[in-house]
């Protein structure tokens, strides 16, 4: 069996928080307090991760489908673990349409959409086939280095002069109010409410005790950096530019310029945008390809991606018509996939786990 260590674990976590979150001025609706919403939504967020890994703790050696299997047995399990399977597969075309997007108005004008969402696919596919103690490998490589270039930038766009603090000032001049319809459902769950995904992964950790510890620590360390971003791009921008700009952070990198030596830094950008989107579809196409092996027995996960892979290449062809549709979809999205699926359904299955604990304990006293 694949085994993952601490800080594999660790980097894989974070580098999926980072992800698209990066991309977006996530609670905007917020106003000036947006990087506030996202600590916010920290709190309740870490919550939900609490419920997941609780259900893990309990079940050290199983993925979602062995602890709903067990929870819930066949008639009613297995048509919600395929749900979730489904769910990952749709997440992941979400995300590999994003991004194939974000390239072909940034970078790659000229190349058809469908090339680049190859070019994306292949690259998953080959580092998928090596498994997942070689992704989290490339992963303690990858994550330095992204952040690296993401905390430069943010310094070179504070030394080029161009980021005015001031424009965060009042903090909460409109109440607590704008926050807490920015955070929830939208920001609590994305990003912290993807940890569910790691469900399929936890099981391959080296130390199962430390499972919580490492994914609290990456997402408190990954908010964090939101937040920062989310401050760096509304001083930078402006409030009202912000809220209107397709890739924000982009917009900021290339206002970079210091003595007319160092600018032009959009490539940089466009780096980060191909691995952050290579990492959100490679996990979710790694947790469908894990569940429906679980759920059909099959002993190698690694298999299950190439027909996936097929899927996401032809559904995202005809579901999603542009980018604009992406970004308007998402608040939908959190009501419709992540409130059920994300919040009700684990906590629904750790309180059937201590009703079927207690009543297990009550009865062997009998």
């Amino acid at each position: 069996m694949e085994k993952i260590s601490k800080h594999q674990l660790f980097v894989l976590v974070m580098m999926e928080q980072i992800g698209s979150t990066q991309l977006w001025v996530l609670g905007i609706e917020a106003g000036r307090d947006a990087w506030l919403a996202i600590l916010f939504s920290m709190l309740p967020g870490c919550l939900l991760i609490w419920v997941f890994t609780e259900l893990q703790k309990n079940f050290p050696e199983d993925n979602i489908t062995g602890i709903i299997s067990k929870l819930l047995g066949k008639i009613i399990g297995y048509p919600l673990i395929l749900l979730f399977a489904l769910v990952d597969v749709f997440n992941s075309t979400r995300n590999i349409s994003e991004f194939s997007d974000l390239l072909n108005m940034t970078f790659l004008q000229n190349t058809p959409s469908f090339m680049v969402k190859v070019l994306f696919l292949l690259t998953i596919l080959y580092i998928s086939s090596m498994g997942i103690e070689t992704l989290a490998r490339l992963t303690e490589i990858m994550l330095p280095s992204v952040l690296f270039f993401i905390i430069l930038a943010y310094i070179l766009i504070i030394v080029s002069g161009n980021a005015d603090f001031s424009q965060l000032i009042p903090i909460m001049g409109n109440g607590p109010g704008p926050i807490l319809k920015a955070s929830y459902p939208l920001i609590v769950n994305f990003p912290f409410g993807l940890i569910f995904v790691f469900m399929q992964f936890w099981h391959f950790s080296t130390s199962q005790k430390s499972v919580r510890k490492i994914t609290f620590l990456a997402v408190i360390l990954s908010a964090l950096l939101l937040a920062l971003t989310q401050a760096i791009i509304v001083s930078t921008l402006g409030l009202g530019v912000a809220s209107r700009a397709t890739i924000p952070i982009l917009e900021v990198i290339k206002m970079i310029n210091i003595g007319d030596f160092i600018t032009n830094l959009d490539g940089l950008g466009i780096i980060l945008i191909f691995i952050e989107g290579f990492y959100m579809t490679i996990i979710h196409i790694l947790s469908a390809s894990m569940i429906l092996t679980s759920l059909v027995k099959m002993s190698d996960y690694r298999w299950l991606t190439i027909p996936i892979s097929i899927f996401i290449l032809w559904y995202s062809g005809i579901y999603e018509p542009n980018y604009s549709f992406h970004v308007q979809y998402l608040l939908h999205q959190a009501w419709q996939q992540f409130v059920p699926l994300y919040n009700a359904v684990p906590l629904l299955l750790l309180i059937i786990y201590w009703l079927k604990k207690s009543y297990m304990k009550s009865n062997g006293k009998r």
